[in-house]
């Protein structure tokens, strides 16, 4: 090979290394329980002391519910029809590090892990108020199964270091979670409801894209295009 040629090759090696070099540091926290839930969960800052170039910050929320029961029960003397929805819903926040997207909306926003169906209900057929009684026509009786949602977003960099801590150092934050039961049947007069909650279940995953600094990258480049230009001396 030419010399020239090498320099050319050096340069544009440089110039498509550079994504071929990126890198990710993943963290997944979960957690469980039942409804209402709070709790915190710990992440690590990205440490970019080594001289590595931050590109991304990735912040996912992931929601499971399992089981549970809900009855209708309609103690009118009128038909009742609706929709019904059950479930739970989730969001994270933190004073730490600042949780918002390049248009300064909530990231990831709320994930909502609710079953919806709809339902007729005949006028009462007898019953009083406060047996919740879910026998047709006039009630109903729903065993949960198991839904899944999640959302993800990227965190603008003009609020990576804002926050009591910041995404960047060499320490740790917390990133809080909360998930509520849910239930809405439209609010109809002469319903009653009982409700067994659902559990819930889910994780806040942390992604960092990253890149070496700049002189990593030139100094493989370098040594590959030495070991071409040896390759091409013999």
């Amino acid at each position: 090979m030419t010399k020239k040629f090498l320099i050319f090759f050096a340069a544009a090696l440089f110039i498509t290394a550079v994504p071929a070099f990126a890198f990710t540091i993943t963290q997944t926290k979960n957690f469980s329980g039942i409804p209402n839930m709070n709790g915190s969960l710990n992440f690590n800052q990205f440490n970019n002391s080594g001289g590595l170039t931050l590109t991304s910050i990735q912040v996912s929320l992931a929601l499971q519910t399992n089981g549970g029961q809900l009855t209708l029960d309609n103690d009118s003397n009128s038909p009742a029809s609706g929709t019904f929805q059950f479930g739970a819903k989730g969001n994270i926040s933190s004073t730490d590090v600042t949780l918002l997207n390049t248009t300064f909306q909530p990231v990831p926003g709320e994930v909502n892990a609710i079953y919806s169906q709809a339902f007729s209900l005949a006028a009462n057929t007898g019953d009083g108020p406060g047996d919740y009684d879910p026998s047709p026509p006039d009630g109903l009786l729903y065993n949960g199964g198991t839904i899944n949602n999640s959302k993800s977003d990227y965190i603008t960099s003009a609020v990576w270091y804002t926050g009591t801590t910041g995404f960047i150092g060499a320490g740790t934050y917390n990133i809080n979670y909360s998930v509520s039961q849910w239930l809405d049947y439209g609010s109809i007069g002469g319903i009653e409801y009982a409700v067994n909650p659902v559990d819930a279940s889910g994780d806040v995953t942390v992604i960092y894209n990253y890149v070496p600094e700049p002189a990593t990258i030139t100094l493989l480049c370098t040594g590959l295009v030495f070991l071409l230009k040896r390759k091409g001396s013999k």
